[in-house]
């Protein structure tokens, strides 16, 4: 080989190296700027998640917190009609089957009457509902009348 051969050879041995490792350096470039793009749609996307999945509490709480409303307003109208007829009634714990409700969950209401003291001889029911009963997250609901 020449010398002229092998400093041709140098410089085209030199300018191979520089081009890969320019191409490496692009390469781990452009992995990086990847890596950076996935990491952050995943942040986005577990935000998602996590608001998706908050609303949809917030959606069955309050679905829970209707059907409770309707089942106090159900036990005082319970409590009128036992007491029409039933002039001895003085309320009773009304067990409510998940069948019954046309729901997952069963519910109960504590239903109490009591004669009012005011001189007017009335009569005051008060239901107190529990829904749904033996879960980790009950609603309470509490409502009062006077007859």
């Amino acid at each position: 080989m020449k010398p002229s051969d092998r400093v041709n050879h140098m410089r085209h041995h030199n300018q191979s190296e520089t081009v890969f490792h320019t191409q490496s350096t692009r390469q781990g470039a452009v992995l990086v700027i990847v890596m950076v793009c996935l990491l952050l749609i995943s942040l986005v996307m577990a935000s998602l998640l996590k608001s998706t999945l908050m609303q949809r509490r917030q959606m069955l709480k309050e679905q829970l917190q209707v059907q409770a409303d309707w089942l106090v307003e159900s036990a005082l109208e319970r409590a009128a009609r036992q007491r029409l007829s039933n002039p001895e009634y003085q309320g009773e714990v009304w067990q409510i089957d998940a069948e019954e409700l046309g729901t997952r969950y069963a519910g109960s209401a504590e239903i109490e009457l009591k004669s009012e003291t005011d001189g007017a001889q009335r009569i005051s029911i008060q239901a107190r509902v529990k829904y749904p009963e033996s879960q980790t997250f009950v609603i309470t609901r509490t409502k009062k009348i006077l007859l």
